[in-house]
């Protein structure tokens, strides 16, 4: 089966509600907004976060199921005229956030980055 899911603006709208979003703007180009996707299931981990705020000591987590997303930091700079001068990658991303939460994680608070190393 497959899971499709919106990235807008924070948003994601999962399995059935997406097909009932989807029926729902039939002919409107507020349907040009989404973005479909295929859901990835990766594995879960158990896992322990880390965090502290500007004025707070750190604070370790208890442990709890967590899932990894491995991506990309771009670069794409256009001129005026819309010529592409700079397209390319800049270097990996990890973060790592609550395997329960659909949404994001980093930017709403509840996911971390991680750092990473490849081997061989």
């Amino acid at each position: 089966k497959q899971w499709y899911q919106r990235r807008v603006r924070g948003n994601n709208i999962w399995e059935e509600e997406m097909v009932e979003k989807l029926k729902e703007l039939h002919g409107s180009e507020k349907r040009e907004v989404f973005v479909l996707m295929q859901r990835l299931n990766s594995p879960h981990v158990p896992n322990r976060f880390i965090k502290s705020g500007p004025h707070e000591r750190s604070t370790l987590s208890d442990v709890f199921d967590t899932t990894g997303e491995l991506g990309l930091f771009c670069v794409y700079v256009a001129d005026a005229q819309r010529s592409v001068l700079v397209n390319e990658v800049a270097g990996p991303m990890m973060r790592t956030k609550p395997a329960a939460n659909n949404e994001g994680g980093i930017a709403i608070g509840i996911g971390v980055m991680d750092s990473i190393v490849f081997a061989d």
